[in-house]
Formats: structure tokens, sequence, C-alpha cells
């Protein structure tokens, strides 16, 4: 065993251990920096509405008495995907949901975290515009949006205190869990394929053995970072939901 221990390979894997160990300190530091972000993005655009073609010039929409064409309905979010709070008198002006073409025929808070957060808009025909207030980290809103227009495109406006730009959410990819991503597979095929050199020939299969088990736990440390990363790091933070 003591002659295992002292093995060349068994050190060097050691030292790669201790290497990405150290990493990962680093890495934890930086995300429990505090800073202050606000996210902005659009969440769900589709359709509430759809005519086949052959019947569009014979069918008619009405809402409140008004005919409306090529409805779209739009869910945008709001959140504070950082460390410090956003008081109101950060905002040096309100924010603002600008649409380049058609109309907007209906805008609402469809929810808020927390329930108190008391958001309000003010509609014209092409602009949103969502009150200064208190937003904690953490704290979220979506702002629902029926539309009228053949291309729906809109640009934010916001100037805030120590946030020079407005995040994107939901732009990272949701990572599957760890047993569903198929690394526990890859895992046991290398160990598979060492225990089999190791039962061939032994002074090569040892050596084999061992980079195996180094790779295996290389390869256990990367996908199980890579969960906790996307779990706690900004992209966690960004991420929200039409719910």
């Amino acid at each position: 065993m003591v002659e295992i221990l002292r093995d060349s390979v068994w050190q060097f894997v050691g030292v790669i251990l201790a290497l990405i160990s150290l990493g990962g300190m680093f890495l934890i530091y930086g995300l429990q920096r505090r800073t202050k972000e606000l996210a902005f993005g659009l969440i769900s655009s589709r359709r509430p509405i759809a005519i086949a073609d052959e019947l569009s010039s014979r069918v008619t929409v009405q809402l409140d008495g008004q005919t409306v064409e090529h409805l779209y309905l739009q869910v945008y979010g709001f959140k504070n995907s950082g460390h410090h709070a956003i008081a109101p008198t950060d905002f040096e002006r309100p924010l603002s949901i600008t649409f380049k073409a058609g109309h907007i025929v209906s805008a609402q808070i469809a929810s808020q975290r927390p329930p108190n957060l008391e958001a309000r808009l003010t509609i014209s025909t092409s602009r949103i515009e969502l009150a200064p207030l208190l937003l904690n980290p953490g704290d979220q809103l979506l702002i629902q949006v029926l539309l009228s227009s053949e291309r729906p495109a809109s640009s934010l406006d916001a100037r805030i205190l120590d946030v020079p730009l407005v995040a994107p959410i939901n732009r990272a990819p949701r990572l599957p869990r760890f047993l569903d991503s198929g690394l526990p597979t890859l895992i046991l095929m290398i160990l598979g394929l060492s225990l089999a050199f190791l039962f061939f020939d032994e002074q090569k299969g040892k050596e084999t053995f061992y980079i195996s088990l180094g790779l295996a736990g290389f390869i256990m440390f990367f996908g199980l970072f890579s969960r906790w990363w996307q779990d706690s790091g900004k992209s966690a933070r960004r991420r929200m939901s039409d719910d």
C-alpha cells in the first residue's frame, strides 16, 4: 500500500487535484464578491391567435371594439441578479421598453416577487415605462405585453447608478443533472478499461489504472463543479421563467 502511495503517477494525480482545488477556491472568492446588477430580457413570445393564410382575409379580430392584426403575446422579465439592492433613487429616469413597429394593445404586471414589490407601469402606444422601485437581490417581475405588430422588436432604456450595462436573462443553457449527463457512464467505462489492462498486464495495467483513476476523478469533479457553477454563478442569478 505504501509503495502505491509513493508511485510517481499517483503523486502527479495528487498535484493535479490540488491545483484544481486551489483554482476552485479562487472561483468561490470571485463569486462571493458583491456586485450590483440588473437583468432584463424577453422570456417568451407567441401568437395567441393563429389564422390560416387562406382564412386571414375573411377573419378579423376585435378588442374593445377595435380591429387588431398580427397579435403577439410577449413576456419580459426584470430581476435584480446582483448582490446589492437597487434603490428608487438609483434610477436617473424610469426604465422603459420601446417597440419599434406596431402598437401596444395592452400591458400589465403578470407577476412580481415579492408580492408587495408594488411595480407600476405607464403605457403609451409604443412605450412602457416602469417607475423607479426598490429591488432587493433576487427581486423580480414579469411584464406581459399584447402587441399588434408584423415584426415585434423592442429596446430597453435604463440608466442606473453603478450599473453600466443591463445583463441578459436566460442566455446560458441549462445543464442536465450529473446522473443524467452521461458522465457516470463515461467514468465506469474508463475504470472498466483500466481494470482490463490490469488483468492482462499487471505492470502497465497499474500505471494505466492510476491515470484512469485520476481522469475519472477529474471528470466527476468537472461535472459536479459545472452543476454547482450553474446553480450558484451568474447564469443562475440571471434565470427567470414565465410561470
